[in-house]
């Protein structure tokens, strides 16, 4: 027959012999994951294997999480295995005791919303920690892969950065339209630039003079010709020539406008001006040459750089970076998306399955005898409160009678001194008026 308070007669026994209830063995330790009390367990010993089963898989669960977390420290850190080791035992124990924390709360045979209510709220904190652990394996075993594709986007990413550069920073002219290069713009030096833009004034002055001595030089044809058709040509052009050849009059008006033009248009000098800024021009090529050949090495220096920079900001690889390259390989690849979800669905149901264990096997012998257990523990709580307050009320209520008496007591002796006391005073009062009385004179 079971005792309700102590359990059957192998409870009674188990308490009998502290050294082997000492004892530990793999199933004891096993069970001690699950949160079960030996005593209980001991009335019915065949819940045993039940619950060193379960507390199988709670250790499971736990060295999972561990390896789980050994896989991403040695993902963050370079550091030695070794030296992450301890981290990962600490996750472990963590993930364990969670674990039996959930358990245990679902131990015994409360029925109704509140134990479905409990269980989802467990069951949703398992499925968090089953992703939390599943993540970091599943980025370890896809760590090859994941790391080729972040080494390929990052070479995009940096041949992008130099196109860019050398796109913003022409070593000849202006960048572009249409191109953002807010954050791409060098400093390659302004000689080329000053000395571009001056080549740009003096292109505009030898064009100028040259439509000015090609002009004077057509008008200067046009004078002569003219001159040429009145002086030596019998040809009569209406409103144009004579027809008369020789030095006569309109010859010499002919003459003396071809000679006002000439003088007033020196087209000599102004062959030679063009000749000098053709020469200042061809000047002013070779320093542009030179100032863009020094501002191409300064421009290539400075993109060289900035390349540089950017790969060696691309040394590390860290966990977000093969998360989200995860994520890119899982788009690009069906099979590689299907094993991720199958691996993080198994971690999950690894988490989940010592909730899962705990419900599939419903509600035990050891599940009814802990309600008992606890029932019969409270009751007895509260009987001994009840009897610890009614024995402190009671020391009290017999304090407060004595007081009570003593207060009494010590009300009738003051009572007592104030009435002796005054009767003395009338005593001292007789005393005096017959003492008084008795020295006053006899009148006779």
């Amino acid at each position: 027959m079971v005792d309700i308070l102590h359990g059957s007669k192998a409870a009674e026994q188990h308490r009998r012999h502290p050294r082997r209830r000492e004892k530990l063995n793999l199933g004891k330790f096993l069970r001690r994951f699950t949160g079960v009390d030996e005593k209980i367990l001991a009335s019915v010993p065949q819940e045993r294997s039940r619950y060193t089963s379960l507390g199988g898989v709670v250790v499971s669960t736990a060295l999972i999480a561990g390896a789980s977390m050994l896989g991403a420290l040695t993902l963050l850190s370079q550091a030695s295995p070794l030296y992450l080791l301890p981290v990962a035992v600490l996750w472990g124990l963590i993930i364990a005791n969670v674990d039996k924390f959930l358990i245990t709360s679902l131990h015994g045979d409360s029925d109704g919303w509140s134990r479905w209510g409990n269980l989802l709220i467990r069951l949703a904190l398992a499925v968090v920690i089953g992703v939390f652990i599943a993540e970091p394996l599943t980025l370890k075993i896809f760590q090859e892969r994941l790391d080729r594709q972040i080494m390929v986007e990052r070479d995009q990413v940096i041949g992008l950065t130099e196109s860019r550069y050398k796109q913003c920073n022409p070593y000849k002219g202006p960048p572009p339209a249409g191109v953002d290069c807010a954050d791409f713009i060098l400093d390659g030096g302004d000689r080329a630039l000053s000395v571009e833009g001056n080549m740009t004034q003096r292109r505009s002055v030898l064009k100028a003079a040259e439509d000015r001595l090609a002009e004077d030089i057509q008008e200067e044809g046009k004078l002569k010709d003219r001159r040429d058709r009145e002086c030596y040509s019998n040809r009569k052009v209406p409103n144009w020539t004579t027809g008369v050849a020789g030095n006569g009059p309109e010859c010499k008006i002919r003459n003396n406008e071809l000679n006002t033009f000439l003088a007033n248009h020196d087209i000599p000098q102004q062959r030679k001006e063009v000749a000098n800024l053709k020469a200042k021009l061809g000047s002013l090529a070779a320093d542009r040459a030179d100032a863009e050949a020094k501002r191409a090495a300064v421009l290539s220096r400075k993109i060289n750089e900035r390349v540089e920079e950017k790969k060696r900001a691309y040394t590390d690889i860290g966990l977000l970076d093969r998360w989200e390259a995860l994520g890119t390989v899982a788009g690009q690849s069906g099979m590689v998306n299907f094993a991720h979800w199958l691996l993080r669905i198994i971690f999950v149901l690894l988490d989940c399955m010592p909730i899962i264990s705990k419900m599939l096997n419903g509600k035990t012998e050891y599940d009814r005898l802990l309600t008992q257990e606890l029932r019969a523990g409270s009751a007895c709580h509260e009987a001994e409160l009840n009897f610890t307050t009614r024995q402190r009320t009671g020391e009290y209520e017999i304090r407060l009678r004595e007081e009570e008496r003593r207060l009494k007591a010590e009300r009738g002796r003051i009572d007592r001194d104030q009435r002796v006391d005054e009767a003395s005073r009338d005593d001292e009062i007789d005393r005096l008026a017959r003492t008084f009385m008795s020295s006053m004179p006899t009148h006779r």
